[in-house]
């Protein structure tokens, strides 16, 4: 039996669990004291000037590893389900029966809805993806077309509401949903960075910078080739550039990142590339 407890602790306390092996009890005392910092492990050594002793390091990672295992089968995995089972209601909604909604009452209440929050969609989307965008908002574009994604992919493969839970699971979650919809292989990629690259140079620079000592750290056959700086962003808002890197699997993977990040607009953009005769969608 696990019994759980929630109290507030005085700041700067870590939450706790107690066993009592004779009732085979685990009590867990939750803290919620919000915008406190709790010390790390290797925070309170160095505040307790602790030196290590032999096997410290090693019960430490036993014990993170037993955290994190509790962590994924515990919160994550509560989280998650209960987001298999959202999904599955919207999926349910998309699709009930004509034979329920006779006067079609339910497409008008979604429009209102979506109008009353003022969320925009799209003139031609699917009833499905108008139920998941007045669901979840418009604020995490990508995390909406993930879910659109996995309910489309559901959809394809005939998978009721009901039975779509499950099918998350079996899939791997929704990310891997997502990554098999899109396509993850190489070719895939190449032409998804390359078109983040088209859609960067169309929103234009956000600022031009010459700098002899950079200009030094780069061969001529970079000139016209993309780069990657690296810098560090300072407390006023400040940016160090410390260095360049032309190396272009480094310049390819700063492009699959922010491609993953800011698909929703790229993928508007490549719609829209469809109407300008001088470049092409890749």
């Amino acid at each position: 039996m696990t019994t759980k407890t929630k109290i507030t602790l005085p700041s700067g306390n870590k939450p706790s669990i107690a066993v009592d092996p004779t009732k085979a009890t685990v009590t867990t005392i939750e803290v919620y004291d919000s915008g406190t910092p709790i010390d790390t492990w290797a925070e309170e050594v160095v505040r307790k000037q602790r030196v290590l002793a032999q096997g410290d390091v090693k019960a430490h990672l036993a014990d993170l590893e037993a955290r994190r295992v509790a962590i994924e089968e515990g919160v994550m995995q509560r989280a998650n389900h209960a987001l298999y089972y959202l999904l599955s209601d919207c999926l349910a909604l998309a699709t009930l029966a004509a034979a329920n909604d006779p006067s079609n009452l339910r497409m008008r209440e979604i429009d209102a809805f979506l109008v009353a929050r003022k969320i925009k969609v799209g003139a031609n989307e699917p009833l499905f993806s108008k139920v998941i965008s007045a669901v979840f908002g418009d604020v995490h574009r990508s995390r909406i077309s993930s879910y659109r994604t996995v309910l489309k992919a559901a959809s394809a493969a005939g998978i009721t509401a009901s039975a779509l839970p499950g099918w998350i699971e079996s899939q791997g979650g929704i990310q891997e949903i997502r990554l098999a919809a899109s396509g993850n292989g190489r070719d895939q990629v190449s032409e998804m960075a390359s078109l983040a690259i088209d859609y960067l140079r169309d929103q234009g620079s956000v600022f031009a910078l010459q700098s002899d000592e950079l200009s030094k750290q780069t061969s001529i056959e970079s000139n016209g080739k993309e780069v990657v700086l690296v810098a560090t962003k300072a407390h006023n808002g400040t940016f160090m550039v410390h260095t360049v890197i032309e190396d272009q699997s480094a310049v390819k993977k700063a492009l699959d990142a922010y491609q993953r990040k800011n698909h929703e607009a790229i993928r508007e953009f490549k719609y829209a590339l469809k109407y300008r005769p001088t470049m092409s969608a890749a």
